[in-house]
């Protein structure tokens, strides 16, 4: 039989000189024992490497294989031709071919070696295997025995063994929920402390807790025994116990909430796979917390289905402004509670939300009682799982109500005729009047974003001033003064003005009020009326002066004429007497101009037209103002009347047209015209001393130099004048004052330096008919027999009264005061026929012992005496209306002309 080179002899090499084939030779039946049993042996060495799991080969020092099995040729691919041919080397793949050689190196060097590789197969197929090497001697030459175990199942088992933990590994470590592995540390079978066995990933991040496996939760968690003894509880509860629990904590010293499942795994061991909860706990309290405020809003909000308009939610409010508890509100649609909303409108407003995705107006809502209420509505569009529209429902009642009130107080405060500013701490203007515009020329646009500084200040006032206002409001006073100030169009004008600091909710000043009220109009009134009163201290001076000097120049004129005619036409001193009396004449023309000035002269009032009294006086104008002066006269008073003194009015026209031509010395123009006027309450207003009503205006016009206005002031006052010495006393105007004023009339001047000035007069209209003088009676006779009783405290004036008297054939009886004037007639009472009394006495005054006589002496007739006339004397209460008046300074003929009328009229009162 020829040996395959795949036979296997392992036995051992014979020993030199013990050969058994020599044995053999010598014993031939022995010989083939033995080779029997070497075959014998052979072929169950061959049988038992055949039947090895493994590859088995042999090879030598050179890389040679030298025997090897079935095996290797079968996952080799290689036949045994070819693997003679082959080194170990050649099995492997580039890869694995260094580790090989290197292992192949080792056992050479050290007898033994594994490693692992991949055996590459004739068709390239790569299989795992474990690959071991002994050195063995065989046939005499170090070589290299060695087995190769294949790794596939192995390494299958492993890959699924390491894919199976990866997939564990990898869900523990990145699942969701915090994983934690405790046993328990127990204390007579309580639990006093945990340690930590096993964690995830999501335990540290859900806990913040790095690093914590093999240590104590106490060490971990400081205090957590005390401040979460529930957990210790539970935790051993579930472990002795072995059911699972689920549970909800807070944990102090991490802060937040968990959601815990915990169960036991092994006995002191529990488990316990827990989420953080506290977003969600949060989220439930803001929940809730929002869900309170909704309730608790001022503003009703619902939420309506965009499709259907029926309610989804609505909060606590919005029943109550409508009166609807929750479950009926639900039940309703936005058409139930809006009047101007329908089916259609509805549709359209979704719509129109869908693109918008807000809406705000202002509507009417209605409550389940019907009764309605203004509301204003913010709908906003919300996508969410579903679309919904959001209302905020505002009830404005106070609001409107408000706006009203505040529209009210706007108009209120624009129709104010004292100017109102509002500014900011800052002096900004945010917000004007219309008084403002109207008093300095700059309308709410230029005011408003400016300071008051920039627009009105005057110049006027020093830094001072202006410290003391500031520091007056900026401490929170109000300031109250006077200030000047500039208009727009650069006029200075006066103020009274207040300035209040007004302060916010956290009591700083926000804003400050100026009330500003224009003292321009006030202060003219003011000076007026200082004017007045100045006129009228001169006129109570001229007037009291005159009265007295009356009673002077009453017994200097009475002597005179008295002195006179019993004088012989040759005498010597009647020269003296004359002259005296011319003197005293003319010094009662003198007290009638003083007189006329203060309202006191003499008066015989009629009811005239002005138009006649213009048509008289025209020729005699023309003849006095000279060629030089054009004179105009135009008639406007319409047929109107006025109730004066006649001459009084002709003197106001002359002294008025005389005063015009002296302004015009090198000619022009004096027109004269009346008109028939209304004065009204606005001129009334600005003119101090008029009353509103229809007057009759005698207006005297010249273009001549005009008149300055430090001159106007001046005007009316005696003795003022701008005329040379000589030529004028300044009693002209003061008399047409006087006399205008005496018959309730005003007189008003309007100038202008270099182009003229015109006077005008102003009387009251009289609803009376004309008197024509002529058509009167004639005069009364001037003597008498009857008894008067003169009463007269000025012993002077009544010694020439009662001779004048006496003259004229009456009987006087003379008393020099009202109780004296009482005896006299308790003696005489049958005989005194009329009581002539002046009016101002000591003690009773004249119309008290009018009253006191008439009472004694029932029809008398009675007569006063004044100084005043007869309009004064009754505005005074000194006389009753139409009561009979004698004149001072008085004449012989003027008391027995005043005395007639009196005994001869029907007695109508005291």
């Amino acid at each position: 039989m020829r040996r395959s080179t795949r036979d296997v002899d392992l036995t051992p090499a014979p020993t030199p000189g013990k050969s058994k084939r020599a044995k053999v030779r010598n014993d031939p039946a022995a010989g083939r024992q033995a080779e029997d049993a070497a075959l014998r042996e052979r072929d169950f060495s061959r049988a038992a490497l055949e039947s090895l799991p493994g590859l088995f080969y042999v090879f030598n020092a050179q890389g040679r294989f030298l025997r090897w099995n079935t095996a290797l040729e079968r996952v080799s691919g290689y036949s045994g031709n070819e693997l003679t041919r082959m080194s170990p080397l050649d099995l492997f793949g580039q890869p694995d071919r260094g580790i090989v050689s290197e292992a192949i190196g080792k056992v050479f060097r050290t007898g033994e070696a594994t490693v692992e590789g991949d055996l590459t197969s004739k068709d390239g197929t790569r299989t795992p295997h474990t690959f071991t090497g002994k050195l063995i001697q065989f046939d005499g030459q170090p070589c290299v025995v060695g087995m190769g175990i294949d790794l596939t199942e192995r390494r299958l088992a492993d890959e699924a063994r390491w894919a199976t933990e990866e997939r564990y590994h990898s869900l523990f470590d990145n699942m969701l929920d915090g994983y934690a592995h405790c046993r328990i540390l127990l204390d007579h079978d309580t639990p006093h402390d945990f340690i930590y066995l096993d964690v995830n990933k999501a335990f540290e991040r859900l806990t913040g807790l790095r690093n914590v496996a093999g240590r104590k939760v106490s060490d971990v968690i400081p205090g957590i025994r005390e401040s979460n003894p529930e957990l210790f509880d539970i935790y051993g509860r579930v472990a002795r116990t072995g059911k699972p629990e689920r549970f909800e904590t807070f944990v102090k010293g991490l802060e937040s909430w968990f959601s815990v499942s915990a169960y036991c795994p092994a006995p002191e061991h529990f488990v316990a796979i827990f989420t953080d909860t506290t977003a969600r706990r949060h989220a439930e309290t803001t929940l809730r917390l929002f869900r309170t405020l909704v309730d608790r809003s001022n503003d009703a909000i619902e939420v309506v289905d965009p499709g259907t308009g029926r309610f989804l939610d609505v909060n606590e409010k919005g029943c109550l402004d409508l009166g609807y508890t929750r479950e009926e509100f639900l039940a309703l649609s936005v058409a139930d509670i809006d009047p101007t909303v329908d089916e259609t409108s509805f549709t359209r407003i979704a719509a129109e939300l869908r693109v918008s995705g807000a809406l705000m107006w202002e509507g009417i809502h209605r409550r389940k009682n019907g009764s309605t209420f203004p509301v204003e509505v913010n709908i906003r569009y919300v996508q969410l799982d579903r679309d919904y529209l959001v209302t905020v429902v505002r009830d404005i009642t106070d609001r409107r109500r408000a706006e009203a009130e505040l529209r009210l107080q706007s108009a209120a405060l624009n129709a104010a005729a004292n100017a109102i500013v509002i500014t900011d701490h800052r002096g900004t203007i945010e917000w004007v009047n219309a008084a403002f515009s109207d008093s300095t020329g700059y309308s709410a646009e230029e005011a408003i974003g400016r300071n008051p500084r920039d627009l009105v200040k005057s110049g006027v006032h020093d830094e001072a001033f202006y410290r003391h206002l500031w520091g007056t409001i900026l401490a929170g006073g109000v300031w109250r003064g006077e200030m000047m100030n500039r208009r727009k169009d650069g006029t200075v004008y006066a103020e009274d003005l207040t300035i209040t600091p007004v302060r916010d909710a956290r009591g700083e000043i926000a804003h400050f009020v100026a009330i500003k009220r224009d003292l321009t109009e006030e202060k003219r009134l003011e000076a007026q009326f200082r004017q007045a009163q100045k006129m009228e201290a001169i006129g109570r001076l001229a007037g009291g002066v005159a009265h007295d000097f009356n009673n002077l120049l009453t017994v200097i004129v009475a002597e005179c004429d008295y002195a006179l005619s019993e004088l012989e036409g040759d005498s010597p001193v009647r020269d003296s007497l004359e002259e005296v009396r011319r003197a005293g004449v003319r010094a009662t023309a003198l007290t009638r101009q003083l007189l006329s000035f203060s309202r006191k002269e003499p008066a015989d009032p009629s009811v005239f037209s002005p138009d006649d009294l213009l048509a008289d006086v025209d020729k005699m104008l023309k003849r006095l103002i000279g060629a030089h002066i054009q004179v105009v006269s135009r008639s406007g008073a319409e047929g109107g009347r006025v109730r004066a003194d006649r001459g009084q009015i002709e003197q106001v026209l002359i002294n008025l047209a005389v005063n015009a031509a002296d302004a015009m010395p090198n000619g022009g123009t004096l027109a004269i015209e009346t008109a028939s006027v209304d004065l009204d309450e606005d001129y009334a207003r600005s003119h101090a001393d008029v009353t509103p009503g229809p007057y009759l205006m005698l207006a005297v016009s010249d273009t001549g130099t005009g008149i300055a206005d430090d001159v106007k002031a001046h005007l009316f006052e005696p003795f003022y004048t701008t005329k040379e010495r000589g030529k004028g006393t300044g009693l002209g105007l003061a008399t047409c004052h006087g006399i205008v004023k005496q018959w309730g009339g005003h007189i008003g001047v309007y100038s202008e330096v270099g182009i003229g000035t015109t006077m005008k007069a102003y009387l009251p209209r009289a609803d009376e008919a004309a008197v024509d003088p002529a058509a009167e009676a004639g005069p009364a006779p001037l003597h008498g027999s009857a008894t008067i009783l003169l009463v007269e405290d000025e012993p002077a004036v009544r010694q020439v009264a009662g001779r004048i008297l006496r003259g004229q054939g009456y009987t006087v009886l003379e008393a020099g005061e009202g109780e004296q004037a009482l005896r006299l007639l308790e003696q005489h009472q049958e005989q005194v026929h009329l009581l002539l009394t002046d009016v101002v006495l000591p003690g009773l005054r004249g119309r008290e012992l009018a009253e006191r006589v008439s009472s004694l002496r029932p029809g008398i007739r009675l007569l006063y005496i004044s100084g005043y006339t007869d309009d004064v004397t009754t505005r005074n209460g000194l006389l009753q209306p139409g009561a009979a008046l004698l004149q001072k300074p008085f004449t012989a003929e003027s008391v027995g002309r005043r005395v007639r009328e009196a005994l001869d009229t029907p007695r109508s009162g005291a």
